[in-house]
């Protein structure tokens, strides 16, 4: 009866420590699974700050500077200057507070460090107010 009894308590023994190594790799893989997804989430979430990071980054790059204007019987000129580091594109051009449909320009991306023309009608005088995306230029002709 004593062998019996000795026997019971190594296989309780052996059951413990089975049941302690098998939690602890549940705990283990469960973590692990959790760790992956995490990872996952980071990775989108720093894709998505890059992207909205960079965007800020080129609205703020474009940097403009009116260089002069022309009036004559050909068409109002205005010269306009990136002086930033991201190009820029005309959105859209508003005189007196309406949206302008006859100007012509050779901004069609206005690079950094480059100058670049809107042609208005002959006459156009007024508020003119040129977008280019987030940023605009205000000039009084």
């Amino acid at each position: 009866m004593g062998a019996l009894i000795v026997l019971r308590r190594r296989s309780r023994g052996v059951s413990e420590v089975v049941s302690s190594v098998t939690m602890l790799a549940i705990t283990v893989a469960v973590l692990g699974g959790v760790g992956l997804i995490s990872i996952g989430s980071l990775r989108s979430a720093n894709a998505v700050l890059l992207s909205g990071s960079q965007n800020a980054e080129n609205e703020a790059g474009v940097l403009l500077s009116l260089v002069s204007t022309q009036g004559n019987s050909s068409g109002t000129y205005v010269w306009i200057f990136n002086y930033g580091w991201a190009e820029g594109r005309i959105t859209s051009v508003y005189l007196n507070g309406g949206i302008e449909s006859g100007w012509k320009s050779t901004c069609g991306a206005l690079r950094p460090e480059q100058l670049c023309f809107v042609e208005l009608p002959p006459a156009t005088t007024g508020s003119l107010v040129v977008e280019f995306g987030a940023r605009t230029i205000s000039i009084s002709l």
